[in-house]
């Protein structure tokens, strides 16, 4: 039997060495596209106007870098610890909904109670992550 669980960690190791190898692919090709943007809008950068298309394209590419960096601090700190943090996936989704906000109010187009719900789930996630901080987990006891 114990064979079988050294198999499987084996095998589950492996597999996460792959995905971090994914990951970070999937965040250089992020950043490569955003500095393609920026290379793309340079030369006409006196030009280009906060609400044209393009600067809010780059606006959002950005932050969904900073989305995946996130993302993938917390799968890293899952390598790292065997165990998923609740403060960790409560920072990712904060920053997915702060996100989600800016680009909403950067466009300009958008309802006012959609950014009130929105607004209103980032206090709900404040708040969850303000209490992470008084209820942490306790380590395993021994016998």
């Amino acid at each position: 039997m114990e064979k079988i669980f050294k198999t499987y960690d084996t095998i589950v190791h492996v597999i996460i060495a792959g995905l971090l190898l994914v990951m970070l692919a999937t965040l250089i090709f992020a950043f490569v596209d955003v500095a393609a943007n920026v290379v793309h809008l340079a030369p006409g950068l006196a030009r280009i106007a906060l609400d044209d298309v393009e600067f809010r394209e780059l606006v959002t590419s950005v932050l969904d870098v900073f989305v995946i960096i996130e993302l993938f601090g917390t799968i890293i700190g899952y390598v790292r610890y065997h165990r998923v943090r609740l403060s960790a996936l409560i920072d990712v989704v904060a920053v997915f909904i702060l996100r989600d906000m800016l680009i909403k109010i950067y466009a300009a187009n958008f309802p006012a109670n959609t950014l009130l719900v929105l607004a209103l789930l980032l206090i709900v996630m404040v708040i969850a992550r303000t209490l992470t901080n008084y209820f942490q987990p306790r380590p395993p006891t021994t016998m």
